[in-house]
């Protein structure tokens, strides 16, 4: 008899073993599983015949239906507008929307009620991310709050936080003011490199070329949305940004209209006092280089 080869099922960045695992990571990618097979091959091998039979009579149903019967299957509870904004279908259920809220002051009040919500308890609301109330849906357009910090809608109760499942998101948070945070590093980063300019969708303009000693110049007087700690990256940092598989080498959702080219890092070359290291971003590879070269800048702030 052929041995059966048991699986792990991917799905939220892990590999679950059980229903448990399935249920904690739940996902709009259970769709993808359902419609490849793999979900019924995953449940197959683990001999879970009750939620293989149900998985099987929700054949030839639509998304909206197949994803609130996966639901049931695995005993997730949603609702039809948690169903709708998984998969982008959303209604706009309250006209009052905002672009980020990423720190205090920041509280909701609800008008038919003596009650103040603390939204600080739901920060930072990301780009791509949607919050989700019993009678509304605050999903990230433009900022239209009636007072800065306070958003104000009628009877609303958060019941569900929902990401849209972008993967640059996974690595980085826009802050929404032209600079990015790196989610594991914790390092932000200004989107664009030094002569561009963030239009609020992309960067736009040609990036300039400064030689090493400029450049830390120019990192010393920026004041870039407010901060004034901006500094060249170490060329450990700055080689946290290479994605191998992209031209240029860099991720062109969080990084747009990065040029091909070669970006400084402070970090000096301990064998040649007239030297420095960079990150050449046609190819992805660091190398040195005579201060006097021009190079292109992306700043950064926080972290060493």
């Amino acid at each position: 008899m052929a041995k059966i080869i048991k699986f792990d099922l991917p799905i939220d960045g892990i590999k679950a073993k059980n229903v448990e695992e399935l249920r904690e990571h739940f996902t709009i990618e259970i769709l993808a599983h359902y419609h490849s097979g793999l979900l019924a091959k995953w449940l197959a091998v683990r001999k879970l015949e009750t939620e293989l039979t149900a998985l099987q009579a929700l054949q030839g149903a639509n998304d909206f239906t197949l994803l609130k019967g996966l639901c049931a299957v695995f005993a997730i509870e949603i609702t039809d507008e948690i169903a709708m904004a998984l998969l982008n279908e959303a209604p706009q259920l309250h006209g009052s929307t905002v672009k980020a809220l990423q720190a205090p002051p920041a509280t909701m009040h609800v008008t038919d009620q003596s009650e103040v919500v603390d939204l600080t308890d739901f920060l930072p609301i990301k780009a791509d991310e949607v919050k989700l109330f019993e009678r509304c849906l605050i999903g990230i357009d433009q900022w239209t709050l009636p007072i800065e910090g306070t958003l104000i809608l009628q009877a609303c109760q958060v019941v569900a936080t929902v990401k849209r499942q972008h993967r640059w998101l996974d690595c980085y948070s826009d802050l929404g003011n032209g600079t990015i945070l790196d989610n594991k590093t914790g390092l932000q980063w200004m989107r664009c490199a030094l002569g561009q300019t963030w239009d609020g969708q992309t960067c736009v303009g040609e990036a300039k070329a400064f030689n090493q000693s400029d450049a830390q110049k120019a990192a010393a007087d920026s004041r870039y949305a407010g901060y004034h700690d901006w500094r060249l990256p170490t060329i450990d940092e700055l080689q946290t940004l290479i994605v191998a598989d992209n031209k240029p080498t860099i991720d062109h959702r969080a990084f747009p209209n990065t040029p091909s080219s070669w970006f400084w890092s402070g970090s000096p070359n301990a064998y040649d006092s007239n030297g420095a290291w960079y990150v050449y971003f046609d190819y992805g590879f660091a190398g040195t280089y005579y201060r006097n070269g021009g190079s292109h800048v992306r700043l950064v702030r926080g972290g060493q």
